[in-house]
C-alpha cells in the first residue's frame, strides 16, 4: 500500500473518530446535563389558584425538557391545580390548568346552577356563552295590601325585579342532566339540526356569578319555589 492510500485511510479514520466523539458527547450532555424547572416548594392541594411564590427552581436531567412538564414559573402563574402537586417534583401540564377549563369559568366567579322552565328561559333555547338577565315576578303579600283606592291597583299588581344582569352562561342541561346546547352540537358536527331531530330543552342553567350575586339568586330561587312566584330569564342586550 502506497503512502497516499495510507494517508487517506488515516484521514477517514480520524474523521470517523471525531464524528463518533461528537455524537457521544451530545448524547451524554442530553442525558446527563441538567436544566432548571419549577417545582412546588410545598405540597399544593387540588383546587388551588397558583402563584409564582408557591414554586422554586430545581435542577433536573435535561431529558425532562422534552416531556410534558412545565418549564417556566411564569407558565404556572394564574392556573389552578387539578390534583395534588407534590413538593419538589416537576409539575405535569395536566395537573395545572386554566381555571375556566377546570371549573367552567374564571376564578373570580362562583359557578351556580339553577332550575328553569323552558317557557321562562327564552323557550329553552339558551346557549353556552350567551349572557342573560334574571328577573323575579312575585305576587304582592296580602298582609301588605291596603284598602286605599290610590294604592290598591299598584299593590295588587305582580312585582317585577331584576336580580342579576349580563350573567355568563357556562352550561345548559335538560332535567336529566343531558346537554341541551344544540348550538354547540351543531358547531361540533358541522351541520344544522334538522326539524325532526329531537333537541333537549334547557331546564338546568349554569351561570358564572360574582360572589355578591349568589345569595340574591339563591334567595330568588327559594322564594319562587315556596311562594309560587316566577324566575324569568331573558337574553341580555349585547
Amino acid at each position: 500500500m502506497n503512502r497516499t492510500a495510507q494517508f487517506f485511510i488515516g484521514l477517514i479514520s480520524l474523521a470517523l473518530a471525531v464524528g463518533a466523539g461528537l455524537f457521544g458527547r451530545n448524547a451524554y450532555l442530553k442525558d446527563v446535563s441538567t436544566i432548571q424547572i419549577p417545582v412546588p416548594a410545598h405540597n399544593i392541594a387540588p383546587y388551588t389558584r397558583l402563584t409564582a411564590d408557591l414554586f422554586a427552581l430545581r435542577e433536573v436531567p435535561r431529558a425532562l425538557e422534552s416531556l410534558a412538564y412545565y418549564q417556566q414559573i411564569a407558565e404556572l402563574n394564574g392556573k389552578i391545580s387539578s390534583s395534588t402537586l407534590q413538593a419538589g417534583l416537576p409539575v405535569p401540564q395536566n395537573d395545572a390548568v386554566a381555571p375556566e377549563s377546570f371549573r367552567m369559568a374564571d376564578a373570580q366567579y362562583e359557578v351556580l346552577s339553577i332550575p328553569v322552565e323552558p317557557v321562562s328561559a327564552v323557550g329553552g333555547q339558551i346557549h353556552i356563552g350567551q349572557r342573560v338577565n334574571l328577573y323575579t315576578m312575585t305576587e304582592p303579600d296580602p298582609s301588605e295590601q291596603t284598602n286605599h283606592t290610590e294604592y290598591s291597583l299598584e299593590r295588587q299588581s305582580p312585582q317585577v325585579q331584576q336580580i342579576a344582569a349580563a350573567v355568563l352562561v357556562v352550561d345548559v342541561r335538560s332535567s336529566q342532566g343531558l346537554s341541551a346546547d344544540s348550538m354547540e352540537a351543531q358547531q361540533q358536527n358541522g351541520s344544522i339540526t334538522s326539524g325532526n331531530q329531537q333537541v333537549e330543552q334547557t331546564q338546568i342553567l349554569t351561570l358564572a356569578l360574582s360572589p355578591e350575586q349568589v345569595e340574591t339568586v339563591l334567595m330568588a330561587v327559594a322564594t319562587t319555589k315556596k311562594q309560587g312566584g316566577l324566575l324569568w330569564t331573558t337574553l341580555a342586550t349585547p
